[in-house]
């Protein structure tokens, strides 16, 4: 049987008595400032040793519980997490079949009597005498039209 905690209660115990002496040798002078010191600093040592004492105990409790819990359940855990983030990434394919929104006409100008119609994925369209033709981006736009090809 694991012992947690004993050196933490133990360290309190020590603070505690060290103010209860503290606070009694400070009474007989407690007239002077001296004697109010040792008593003030004693008594906080001996609140400061009961709180510590009071925390080793939880850590002793603490760690008895910790060690009821089987092992296998604390590997389950530990498994759950780890798969958590490949979880994940198999979700990620369903939630790019998801619908995309149209593009978002960005500018559009006129030139030659055609309108150029700029989208916000990349694609042009041209509009000449009622008729429209789509590119997927400038660059096919230039390619197809021979036009500024630089």
């Amino acid at each position: 049987m694991r012992r947690y905690g004993l050196g933490v209660i133990f360290l309190g115990l020590a603070l505690a008595l060290s103010g209860a002496y503290g606070m009694w040798s400070g009474w007989d002078y407690i007239q002077l400032e001296r004697g109010w010191s040792l008593f003030i600093g004693g008594a906080t040592a001996v609140s400061g040793g009961v709180v510590t004492i009071a925390i080793g105990r939880a850590i002793g409790v603490l760690s008895r519980i910790a060690d009821k819990v089987p092992a296998t359940q604390a590997h389950a855990a530990a498994d759950r997490v780890e798969d958590a983030p490949a979880r994940q990434h198999q979700q990620q394919p369903v939630a790019a079949t998801l619908p995309q929104k149209p593009p978002v006409e960005v500018d559009r100008y006129i030139a030659s009597g055609s309108v150029y119609v700029m989208f916000s994925d990349g694609s042009v369209e041209v509009q000449t005498d009622g008729a429209a033709r789509r590119y997927p981006s400038l660059a096919a736009l230039r390619a197809d039209t021979g036009v500024g090809g630089g």
